[in-house]
């Protein structure tokens, strides 16, 4: 069997889709043939093979930030994309197209027009209102996979029929490994200070002003926020900042690799995930499989993630007085933290890359037939 994605972005880019991608490829690569078409990356071959799966990098110009993507980028990569997928497609006899997202969707339902193969669809994030192409798209893909429940929602709104209920997953394994390290503290000018932690890129949909307007209303005098991440509001959030008087309380890191994100999350006391959209949360399970309490907003897939009061905390969206009540909650009740803790990392094993992988096999198996 064949399975071709056109992704837009594949790793080393990063993100929740991103991930999907690359683990789900790599994992059904010892059992299917596996061919990417994404964009070019300066400083990456535009042909390889890596960890099994057979990548072609086709685009005008090559993305240098691995963390964002403008958008005149990722609209420019649809016709190199297209035409170097159906070359591949009548080449080497695909069977399945898996696309990610809907622009890739786009791409599967013009190829699978033209070829007649099947053609799935994974989405990863609650995108904005549905409109007329989409609705094509979607309904005539062979199976939409959503990340979570309210992903489904959102496709049977759209009238799709085939649709299945498939998480994000989380290597346990390269996050357990960690330990909190004094140094990375001390390296950052954070002492014993009860340490939040949240990981988002900095766009308006994460809700990061909530959490550091929380941190003005929170009741632990030694406390301090870290975050990880770039994007488009961080000017805004520094302002923001120092409008509240919280120079001293809060740090913006900016985006670090992605391999050294484990090293920072082990020295946080709690994490935070203030989103007003999540299709899931995939720093949620890291965070998580780090060994940290988790606290997030009651929206998306969120809550399919975390059970309010036995996984983690839920709280309403936009509400800074919320947030600072559940962290005072973790700080103040170590047993009730430390149980969030156990009963997180029980639940992990739902998120296994490879019970995952093979959810996607059996769906391969039954279009292929």
């Amino acid at each position: 069997m064949k399975i071709l994605i056109p992704a837009l972005h594949y790793y080393p880019v990063i993100g929740g889709i991103e991930t999907w991608t690359q683990n789900i490829a790599e994992r059904l690569s010892q059992k299917v043939e596996v061919f990417v078409v994404t964009g070019k990356v300066r400083g990456l071959p535009n042909k390889e093979i890596f960890n099994g799966v057979k990548i072609w990098r086709t685009s005008l110009f090559s993305l240098t930030n691995l963390s964002k993507s403008p958008l005149v980028y990722s609209l420019h990569l649809l016709p190199f994309i297209f035409f170097k997928s159906l070359n591949i497609i009548r080449k080497e006899k695909i069977n399945i197209l898996h696309c990610q997202g809907f622009l890739s969707g786009f791409l599967g339902f013009l190829l699978s027009k033209l070829t007649k193969i099947p053609y799935i669809i994974t989405v990863q994030r609650i995108e904005e209102k549905n409109n007329f192409i989409k609705r094509i798209v979607y309904k005539n893909a062979n199976c939409c996979i959503g990340a979570s429940l309210a992903i489904k929602k959102y496709f049977e709104e759209m009238g799709c029929k085939n649709i299945e209920v498939i998480p994000n997953g989380v290597d346990v394994n390269r996050f357990r490994i960690f330990d909190s390290n004094p140094e990375i503290r001390e390296k950052l000018g954070i002492g014993n200070e009860f340490l939040i932690i949240t990981v988002a890129r900095l766009e308006k949909v994460k809700g990061i002003e909530y959490l550091i307007k929380a941190m003005k209303e929170l009741k632990i005098k030694d406390s301090k926020l870290l975050i990880i991440g770039e994007g488009s509001e961080r000017k805004n959030l520094e302002n923001l900042v120092r409008e509240r008087g919280l120079e001293n309380k809060v740090k913006f890191l900016g985006q670090i690799e992605n391999e050294k994100v484990p090293q920072y999350l082990a020295i946080g006391d709690c994490f935070v995930l203030p989103s007003l959209k999540e299709g899931f949360g995939i720093a949620i399970l890291e965070a998580q499989a780090v060994g940290l309490p988790v606290i997030a907003t009651n929206v998306g897939g969120i809550p399919d993630i975390i059970k309010d009061g036995k996984t983690g905390i839920l709280v309403p969206a936009r509400n800074p007085e919320a947030i600072a009540k559940a962290i005072f909650k973790i700080y103040s009740q170590l047993s009730f933290a430390q149980k969030l803790v156990q009963n997180a990392k029980a639940n992990l094993e739902n998120y296994n890359w490879d019970k995952i992988a093979q959810k996607v096999y059996l769906i391969y198996q039954k279009l292929s037939k």
